[in-house]
């Protein structure tokens, strides 16, 4: 039976090591205009940060050393560099009755489990800087009632059974400056014939801007918008299926495939001998 009270008091004290930019925004998305906020510990790991944010938030508190933030947490989120793993975590005591969520991108849960010496549950998680404002699904892999509490204050929690599938994810969120890129590639063509780059840095905006409303629209999949924005023979046509072609999306397979499988490898290496 799931012990709700339990998991609740869990998220009522919540733990941070490694304070950078994935843990300021869910400290801000945990606390801004929250009447009730919960009680957060923070590392001296990322010090400026970590200070700026209590002096902010009056449940916010920096604490003497990492092994502080987890004697007084319930539920601790480890947040640092990937290659800053093996100085920050060894040594340190993690009782099983704690929740560890790993933010680690490409580290294994065997690896995380492994690196703190600890029986506590270890979930993995990807939350995005949205999270914030509160408009992010995090994945997390398993699901545990924790994490999934935590992450829905934050936007929503999507579990997934295995760490395969949240390999898949994982590469999927490598998409993001591609994105951007495409937006500044947009900008400078048209910079190229003469429009003023802060002009069409400005039109891209709200343009793509509404393209995001229209993806809060969960009733139609995605195959389904692509067809509604387009008008047969129409400029939006035109471009798709010449610059967009199968050539192009084949490339963007391939560049993903690559990414699973370093992504994938990375996990057979963390869950080998060491």
């Amino acid at each position: 039976m799931v012990n709700r009270a339990k998991d609740t008091a869990v998220t009522e004290r919540i733990g941070i090591i490694g304070v950078g930019e994935i843990a300021r925004a869910m400290v801000e998305g945990l606390c801004e205009g929250n009447e009730a906020p919960p009680e957060i510990f923070l590392s001296p790991r990322g010090a400026d940060t970590a200070a700026e944010l209590a002096a902010r938030y009056p449940t916010a508190r920096v604490c003497s050393g990492n092994q502080d933030v987890i004697d007084r947490a319930g539920l601790i989120v480890i947040a640092v560099r990937p290659d800053q793993r093996a100085e920050a975590l060894p040594g340190l005591t993690v009782p099983a009755d704690r929740v560890v969520v790993s933010v680690l991108a490409g580290v294994a849960i065997d690896e995380v489990r492994r690196t703190l010496g600890t029986e506590a549950p270890v979930v993995r998680a990807i939350p995005l800087p949205a999270v914030r404002s509160r408009t992010s699904v995090t994945v997390i892999c398993p699901d545990h009632p924790a994490a999934a509490a935590l992450f829905g204050t934050l936007g929503g929690a999507l579990p997934l059974a295995d760490e395969a599938s949240f390999n898949v994810f994982s590469a999927l969120t490598g998409t993001i400056t591609s994105h951007y890129q495409y937006l500044a590639t947009l900008t400078e063509w048209a910079t190229g014939h003469g429009v003023p780059a802060e002009t069409a840095d400005q039109y891209l905006r709200s343009l793509f801007q509404d393209v995001g409303r229209s993806l809060g629209d969960g009733s139609r999949p995605l195959p389904r918008l692509v067809a509604d924005h387009e008008t047969p023979n129409g400029s939006n046509e035109r471009i798709r299926t010449t610059w967009f072609d199968e050539k192009n999306a084949g490339a963007l397979r391939e560049a993903l495939d690559g990414l699973l499988a370093h992504l994938a490898g990375s996990r057979a290496a963390d869950v080998g001998p060491s």
